[in-house]
């Protein structure tokens, strides 16, 4: 991803600064107690979360209109939530830094019909995410 990001700047620079926010990011997540956790466990976490977070949908996909977008804490009209989740689906979808994280999001097709759901309703002018 430096490559991308720091584009811009000169190869040894690039290098000195690339690693200088590598620094910080880990000190940040080790903070925070993210990396306190095994790979494994962090993976294990993840997937657990996408998966709740599917079920949830679910449940509210099968108390809706099947035509329309559902939202995620049900009701009429979306709320926040649904904003926040749109985007961190989507924002799963297209970054390829993550390779993990998009494939569970892949794998979990209720989470992609419900950005799919909100993309055709609210955001048809927008180029749709790959489809792999």
């Amino acid at each position: 991803m430096r490559e991308h990001i720091l584009a811009s700047l000169p190869y040894p620079v690039r290098i000195i600064v690339g690693h200088l926010i590598y620094r910080k990011q880990y000190q940040t997540l080790h903070g925070q107690g993210t990396l306190r956790y095994s790979a494994e466990e962090r993976s294990a976490f993840k997937k657990q979360i996408w998966e709740d977070i599917n079920a949830l949908l679910e449940e509210s996909r099968l108390q809706s209109d099947r035509k329309g977008p559902y939202w995620v804490l049900g009701g009429q009209h979306p709320t926040e939530a649904d904003a926040t989740l749109f985007g961190f689906i989507v924002g799963a979808l297209i970054c390829t830094a993550c390779p993990e994280t998009q494939a569970i999001v892949r794998g979990l097709p209720v989470l992609v019909d419900y950005a799919h759901r909100i993309h055709d309703r609210y955001f048809p002018d927008y180029d749709l995410w790959a489809e792999d």
